[in-house]
């Protein structure tokens, strides 16, 4: 599932094994081995491949790690929906 969902974030980004290795100064082959299920990753490379990827850590466990279901449907929503759904979250919470 691990490496699964690291393919998946490699792609959105439309990279390379070796592009996505490059970007995280790690070695193709291991990033091979991630998203085989080969090897897993340390807290640093997660941390990493968040950074880099700029994704949250619900994306890369994703199915790992049980998460409220409002935060899995928040990760799906584009860049503007999110802003917009911030700006409603600081609003409610300023009425109070």
């Amino acid at each position: 599932m691990l490496g699964q969902n690291v393919r998946d974030i490699r792609k959105s980004l439309n990279l390379t094994q070796e592009e996505f290795a490059e970007k995280l100064n790690l070695n193709p082959n291991f990033i091979s081995q991630i998203e085989t299920g080969k090897v897993g990753i340390s807290i640093d490379n997660a941390i990493n491949i968040c950074n880099t990827a700029n994704c949250s850590s619900v994306n890369l466990f994703k199915g790992l790690i049980n998460s409220p279901d409002i935060i899995d449907k928040y990760e799906l929503l584009n860049k503007r929906d999110k802003s917009v759904i911030n700006q409603m979250i600081t609003y409610l919470l300023n009425i109070k």
